[in-house]
């Protein structure tokens, strides 16, 4: 059985863990607990991983979490690294390998995004109610008005069968933002992108996880 290991929030593990519900895989769902400090300042409390780090439990993925461990105890860093073994495994990469880098094009736009949001989503007071509100209504609009152009249809971004852009872009409107009804409504002039979100979110299997996973801050 493969064990990923974070810790017990959603954050850079929730792709991963959602596509391991989509493949129906059986896996240990480690979390490390994390008492939050002071999130502005990323302040956390979080003394078993720093002992199992000090213990040099970790080495091998370079004292970071998520990793994934395999069956035959292989370790796998990198949360995206990890998202790729698993859409490979769960043939979620496309049938061609052009599928496979128009796939993994779309996942590196919705990168470039997220790392975009970090200024805006670290202000404070009223240039942060300033800043959210040019983000969800002009930022947000015209990257995925862009990136539109890169979706053959309105199910499927890559082909006509699910693949790991449809869930990124799903994890990306539905789960990455606090404010989730904005990050809906900035897809209103992009009918593939919510199309593709909207198509992933009703797989049985997904809801099935989004109602049973655990409650964390984020």
């Amino acid at each position: 059985m493969m064990k990923l290991t974070y810790f017990n929030v959603r954050g850079l593990a929730e792709t991963s863990r959602i596509l391991l519900a989509i493949g129906g895989e059986e896996y240990e769902d480690f979390r490390y607990p994390l008492e939050i400090i002071d999130m502005a300042a990323h302040k956390m409390n979080k003394p078993e991983f720093e002992n199992d780090k000090k213990e040099g439990k970790l080495v091998n993925a370079l004292n970071k979490v998520p990793f994934l461990t395999l069956e035959d105890g292989t370790i796998i860093p990198q949360s995206k690294t990890i998202e790729r073994f698993l859409a490979n495994r769960f043939y979620l990469m496309g049938s061609t390998d052009v599928d496979a880098a128009r796939i993994d094009a779309i996942c590196e736009c919705v990168r470039d995004f997220k790392e975009l949001y970090q200024p805006v989503r670290k202000l404070e007071g009223e240039e942060k109610e300033k800043g959210l509100e040019e983000w969800f209504t002009k930022t947000l609009v015209e990257k995925l008005e862009l990136l539109e152009h890169n979706l053959d249809n309105d199910e499927y971004s890559v082909g006509y069968h699910l693949s790991l852009s449809d869930v990124v872009l799903f994890g990306f409107i539905t789960q990455f933002f606090d404010d989730k009804e904005a990050a809906m409504k900035a897809t209103e002039t992009t009918p593939k992108i919510r199309g593709v979100v909207e198509n992933v979110g009703k797989l049985g299997r997904v809801q099935k996880w989004l109602e049973s996973r655990p409650q964390t801050d984020f």
